[in-house]
């Protein structure tokens, strides 16, 4: 089938928007009555601010994600530090754009991923509408108020002064924007649904595919179409193509159903993850209307009760993490490019399940899923069944239920106030009984925390059966709680929703040497378990301290991996994130649960769940070997190994053999002496791995390295680099705090660095950086243009450093280019221009 290719434009939105921090009083700017400050509700169409030839000049252009509260940087003891001390506040975002004239008669939309928050919006004076939640992605139809031939302006008000969770959540358009053009029969925003189910006949497998297609008629006359579904395989072949004729009403939306099978289908599964495309196509007397292309995966899932969870009738232990959207240089603006490195960071622990802490999350993190093998908890913010709370979990369901990835869909997180309550039982059914209309495929699950099982005591005696429990924790380390929980209720499926929730800093093993005190706040005095009182008040690597809820990585495995009811767990967390500073407060900014600090590099932990979770061979040593000074005193040595035995050397003498605790660690008493620390792994008796950590000289230099140096020239791509201070021998120096300076030459440019340190004040968005025990991290973008982009670090006392990175020609990106005007005169000539002055 031939199709027209511009019978549906879907244009990037995210180039050259204007930005003002703060609010604006004075929004009368050609407006009808100019005596009012504040017009736009005294007349249609009356908002100055989103009126063509605004006078922004002076504003600062910015480009989309823009989490504008990381761009100010505003560090304040007055802001609470459960947020990461960072000032919020108010925001405006102008774009002015053209229509062709060749729009004429099409459908205009408006397609926001998410704004946090309390957004509202304008288009040429009219106002569209407001977003309350931060998370929620969300579209307008703009066919009526746009000038088609013309210039058009779009403003967006962002309240960031309220939060909806108790984390770094960030401020702005902090995710992608679009511009959608269709004709007027069309398929809407998220319009498909892909139901796959799978059947096994005389060793044949065939998959049978429910299509529901959801169709718009913007005319003003009944319209007979053609509905063509095309499957394709992930080769790119063509499998099944399945037609229907409809008759559809003036104005009017319908669904339309269609079925189909074919023979042998590639299952997506975490190890391959295949995935098909649907195209759907729409056609009036034979010529084309709209096409819509949806991505989607063959699979089956379940859950027993006492064996857990399976993919595609296999069983798959759920080795997971929670985590928040948030990097080290961006804050919650993160380019597609660096969600892409913290899932390959993640898969590369051994990972295979990502929870949305506690949100819907981008769009992208779910793409990634796909593509790379993650099974996902999807979640919503908030229960409740207002207009709100259900528009919420509808718009969350219908943008992401094609996503094969999304295993679950998550009801909420810890609701105290309402879990054990009759008013929480009446919520939690209805939003499950929607849930499931939506999306009969996939069951439902609640992340709870307290005691479950009084709590499901209650929902039971209140005709509510959650379809998987999802548990918080372990109820102050009662590892018998599963056990008591199943044996009571055997059919119950059972999952760790968040777990363990140690503390620890990546390369910190003693006393924190900063010119900034630690202040350990009030309600974690009595709230923390101090495990080893030597390092009392030290949330160290070692991971000696958690809260009185949580407990070790090694117990909270131990409890999954030896319980097969119990489908798996999802660690807290698998990155660090601003905000939630425990056990410390002011001037921490940044927690320390992570597996990985906020730039993604590896703490300790990491290297215990790859392990566990992975059939590498690992073997891991900690600490460092830099404690100049302190000769002959014992330093605390540590492994994480999945091998049988270790036996350790210091400077080439034995200090004995051990066995390998199935799920604990290994650990050695040595007196310090300059020099090597080696372990040397065995299975079956055959030396299998080693590693050495030594102490290094003093620091002479600055290393530089990406795990990819080749960009898309689409202004978008995003280069993360590892920037170590290294000595002669090119070791990382793992006490150095040198300050970095960048810059970057040809067609790049710096847009966030990052270090890790929970204690940092630095601002993000300049490019220098201390080093934070040896490492810091440096974001790199492309820019439009096709060429060679060097990265240069420089330091006093170091040799410098540089990066090649090349960037690719990937032809024009379908985007909408900005009419902003450059200086404030030239606005106002066009202005005059304009209106015949």
């Amino acid at each position: 089938m031939q199709l027209n290719q511009y019978v549906r434009s879907v244009l990037n939105m995210n180039f050259d928007w204007k930005f003002h921090d703060g609010d604006i009083e004075d929004r009368n700017f050609n407006a009808v009555h100019q005596r009012f400050k504040n017009p736009q509700w005294v007349k249609a169409g009356n908002n100055g601010i989103a009126m063509v030839r605004y006078p922004d000049a002076h504003w600062e252009t910015v480009q989309v994600p823009h989490d504008f509260v990381i761009t100010r940087g505003q560090f304040s003891p007055d802001t609470p530090s459960s947020s990461g001390s960072l000032v919020r506040g108010i925001g405006w975002y102008r774009k002015e754009f053209e229509l062709p004239q060749e729009d004429q008669g099409k459908q205009i939309s408006l397609e926001f991923d998410g704004v946090f928050r309390d957004a509202s919006v304008w288009v040429n004076g009219f106002y569209l509408g407001n977003q309350l939640s931060g998370y929620s992605s969300f579209s307008f139809d703009i066919t009526d108020v746009v000038n088609v031939g013309g210039p058009n302006a779009v403003a967006v008000r962002v309240n960031a002064d309220e939060h909806e969770g108790w984390w770094y959540e960030g401020g702005g358009i902090y995710r992608d924007v679009r511009l959608v053009k269709t004709n007027p029969l069309y398929v809407p925003q998220w319009g498909t649904f892909v139901k796959s189910e799978v059947s096994e006949q005389h060793g044949q497998t065939e998959a049978f595919i429910t299509i529901e297609t959801t169709v718009s008629n913007a005319n003003i006359t009944p319209v007979t179409f053609e509905l063509c579904s095309l499957i394709y395989d992930p080769n790119g072949q063509l499998v099944r193509e399945v037609t229907a004729t409809q008759t559809i009403e003036a104005d009017t939306t319908m669904t339309v159903n269609q079925i189909t099978a074919f023979d042998h289908p590639l299952l997506w599964s975490i190890e391959s993850p295949h995935l098909y495309e649907l195209r759907t196509v729409l056609k009036i007397q034979g010529q084309v209307s709209d096409t819509y292309e949806t991505t989607f995966g063959i699979r089956t899932l379940s859950w027993d009760a006492n064996e857990g969870f399976f993919l595609n009738g296999q069983s798959v232990k759920l080795k997971g993490v929670c985590c928040h959207e948030d990097h080290a240089g961006v804050g919650v603006a993160v380019p597609r490019a660096v969600n892409e490195y913290r899932i390959r960071r993640l898969k590369a622990m051994g990972c295979n399940a990502y929870r949305t802490s506690h949100n819907p999350p981008t769009p992208d993190i779910l793409d990634l899923c796909d593509r790379l093998g993650m099974v996902v908890m999807d979640e919503v913010r908030l229960p409740g069944t207002s207009p709100e709370f259900k528009q919420q979990l509808t718009s969350l369901m219908q943008r992401d239920r094609n996503h094969p990835s999304v295993v679950l869909w998550s009801l909420g997180n810890e609701e105290m106030r309402i879990q054990g309550t009759a008013t929480g039982v009446k919520l939690f059914k209805r939003m499950q009984q929607w849930a499931h209309e939506l999306d009969p495929t996939r069951r439902c699950t609640y992340a709870m925390n307290g005691d479950w099982q009084k709590v499901t005591d209650f929902h039971e005696e209140h005709g509510f059966h959650l379809d998987v429990h999802g548990f918080n924790y372990m109820i102050k380390r009662n590892y018998e709680a599963y056990d008591i929980f199943h044996k009571k209720y055997p059919d119950h499926p059972i999952t760790g929703s968040e777990n363990t929730g140690t503390m620890s800093t990546r390369g910190l093993y003693a006393e924190e040497i900063s010119e900034i005190p630690l202040v350990i706040a009030e309600r974690w005095q009595t709230s923390t378990i101090w495990t080893n009182p030597v390092r009392e008040g030290i949330a160290s690597a070692y991971g000696e301290a958690y809260p009185l809820w949580g407990g070790t990585p090694q117990e909270t495995w131990q409890v999954a991996a030896e319980r097969p009811f119990v489908a798996g767990l999802f660690v807290w967390t698998g990155f660090d994130y601003r905000g939630e500073t425990s056990p410390y407060d002011w001037p921490s900014v940044v927690s320390r649960y992570g597996m990985m600090d906020l730039c993604g590099f590896a703490k300790d932990f990491f290297y215990y769940f790859q392990a566990k979770w992975t059939t590498d061979d690992v073997l891991h040593l900690l600490p460092h070997w830099d404690w100049q000074g302190r000769e002959g005193e014992i330093i605390d040595v540590w492994a994480y190994s999945n091998a049988e035995r270790i036996e350790l050397f210091l400077n080439g003498e034995s200090l004995g053999v051990q066995d390998v605790p199935l799920h604990g660690h290994n650990e050695w008493k040595v007196p310090y002496a300059p020099g090597k620390v080696t372990a040397r792994g065995y299975k079956h008796g055959q030396w299998m791995m080693e590693q050495t950590v030594e102490t290094t000289t003093a620091p002479t230099a600055i290393r530089l390295s990406s795990s990819r140096v080749t960009l898309d020239a689409d202004r978008e791509d995003v280069c993360v680099v590892e920037v170590a201070i290294t000595d002669a021998a090119g070791r990382v120096s793992p006490l150095a705090n040198h300050l970095v300076q960048f810059s970057v030459s040809g067609p790049g440019t710096i847009i966030g660095t990052g270090n890790g340190n929970p204690l940092s004040h630095e601002n993000d968005k300049i490019p220098k950086r201390k080093a934070y025990h040896g490492l810091c991290q440096v974001l790199v973008q492309s820019t439009g243009e096709a060429g060679e982009i060097i990265l240069t670090a420089t330091s006093e006392g170091l040799q410098a450093a540089h990066l090649s990175m090349q960037t690719t020609d990937v032809g024009e990106i379908p985007h909408v280019p900005s009419l902003h005007a450059k200086t404030e005169e030239e606005q106002r000539t066009k202005y005059d221009a304009d209106n015949g002055i």
